[in-house]
């Protein structure tokens, strides 16, 4: 079954699915070209977007019926913003997707089996793990995975705290102040909020270290819940 969101592609219309293609994470070179000698100088790889081509068939004759069905499968594809995206064979996790192309169906070829969606993967292009983990803050964690995971720290303060720090392996990510609230450090985005308001006035922008997203065996220390889920490529 293929769901988006929660609802499957297979459940809105009898789809006989044919192939989904998932592409790998799209790679950008980033080079510096050489003033004199032949050649350039590699600086990084960076990624970009991953898609997901799903062909299916649909055996409906009755011309009426079969583009009530195309209707249908459109209004499941379309969204305005990504969603989750769990294919078959891949159990366990999801990648965050928008469809990007809808089919071009033969009003004459009810038998065609060459319809097709196409859904990108541009904020998050990573398979996502779908169970959220959590650990105390002070407390040994482990994360799995390839990539870096989506990481908070959440705490919910009854009044304003000042000085707060969170450390780890050696670095130190200090607030001034926080207002009272729930209050989210959102590692992968580099920001933070007390109820959707966000508190960055009250971290230093010079010479401060905002702890990022790892994987691996490590120790958050403050007040608060870790919060992850864990990624691959």
């Amino acid at each position: 079954m293929i769901y988006l969101g929660d609802e499957a592609l297979e459940s809105v219309a009898p789809v006989l699915i044919e192939d989904v293609r998932i592409s790998p994470i799209q790679l950008t070179p980033v080079a510096r070209q050489r003033p004199v000698r032949f050649g350039a100088q590699f600086v990084r790889l960076s990624g970009g977007t991953r898609t997901v081509a799903i062909t299916f068939g649909l055996l409906t004759e009755d011309m009426d019926l079969r583009a009530l069905q195309l209707m249908d499968i459109a209004r499941w594809a379309r969204a305005d913003e990504a969603k989750p995206l769990r294919l078959p064979g891949h159990d366990g996790v999801y990648l965050e997707a928008i469809c990007t192309a809808l089919p071009e169906p033969s009003t004459r070829q009810w038998w065609e089996s060459k319809l097709r969606l196409i859904f990108t993967c541009f904020d998050n292009p990573y398979w996502t793990g779908i169970e959220q983990k959590s650990a105390a803050c002070g407390t040994a964690f482990n994360v799995l995975g390839t990539a870096s995971p989506l990481m908070r720290i959440t705490r919910t303060l009854a009044s304003a705290a000042t000085n707060q720090s969170y450390s780890r392996d050696g670095e130190t990510m200090s607030f001034s102040t926080i207002p009272a609230g729930n209050l989210v450090i959102d590692l992968e985005r580099q920001t933070a909020a007390v109820d959707g308001t966000s508190i960055m006035q009250y971290f230093p922008m010079t010479g401060a270290t905002f702890l990022r997203p790892k994987t691996g065996l490590q120790t958050i220390t403050g007040t608060g819940t870790i919060t992850w889920r864990e990624r691959w490529e």
